[in-house]
């Protein structure tokens, strides 16, 4: 059983993690290509929000990438017994609902990264705009209250 669980959880770590890799790119439609060849004034909240989920999705990619290296490692390290040449269905069924209740924790962590990447991005970015409207306009920067 825990062979087949091994075996089957690996695989399907390494299809999650292909999806949450290739996700982002997915996602890279020409429209927001176009927007981060173009020079702007200002900055593109949905740009920001495409490059957040980028990077929440490739390292989310990365993690599942590496735990699916870590348990196809245990899989061949284990010992091999005669019995281990067959499919065991509760070591199956078990794999698959592991690997759906990773999946969806693969989701939600994926989710909670981009908002956070996305909200200090666009802390940086208003930061940037505010310091520019004040030098154009000759007013002193304010100075942070601690």
């Amino acid at each position: 059983m825990v062979r087949t669980l091994l075996q089957v959880t690996s695989l399907s770590f390494t299809v999650m993690a292909a999806y949450f890799l290739i996700k982002g790119v997915l996602r890279m439609t020409p429209k927001v290509m176009s927007e981060l060849s173009q020079t702007r004034w200002g900055y593109s909240s949905h740009v920001t929000k495409n490059l957040a989920m980028q990077k929440a999705d490739t390292i989310v990619g990365f993690v599942l990438l590496l735990f699916s290296f870590f348990i196809a490692l245990a899989n061949l390290l284990w010992p091999m017994r005669s019995i281990d040449f067959w499919v065991n269905w509760y070591g199956l069924i078990l794999a698959v609902l592991l690997s759906v209740v990773f999946f969806i924790f693969a989701r939600k962590t994926s989710d909670v990264l981009q908002q956070r990447y996305y909200e200090q991005a666009a802390n940086i970015l208003t930061a940037e705009m505010e310091k520019l409207t004040e030098k154009k306009s000759g007013k002193k920067p304010k100075v942070p209250q601690r």
